[in-house]
């Protein structure tokens, strides 16, 4: 699947967006093993992101580590 890289922090997340132009979020999660959760961004996730910018990407990302259990069905 081709995906361009729209927003970015290293360790933290990655928000791609592909052909179609869906969202994907790429959460880093873990301490001694590393691991990541991939998930399309629901609409509400999306209005989220486009009013409140990195700062709803963030609160996202924090989410999905917290609670890795809500996000896991959601992995792609």
């Amino acid at each position: 699947m081709d995906q361009k890289v729209v927003s970015e922090s290293a360790w933290n997340y990655t928000l791609y967006q592909d052909t179609a132009g869906e969202l994907f979020f790429d959460v880093v999660c873990g301490t001694v093993a590393v691991y990541t959760i991939v998930f399309r961004l629901n609409e509400a996730e999306k209005q989220s992101w486009e009013a409140e910018g990195e700062r709803a990407l963030n609160d996202l990302a924090w989410r999905v580590r917290d609670y890795p259990e809500e996000y896991l069905a959601r992995r792609e």
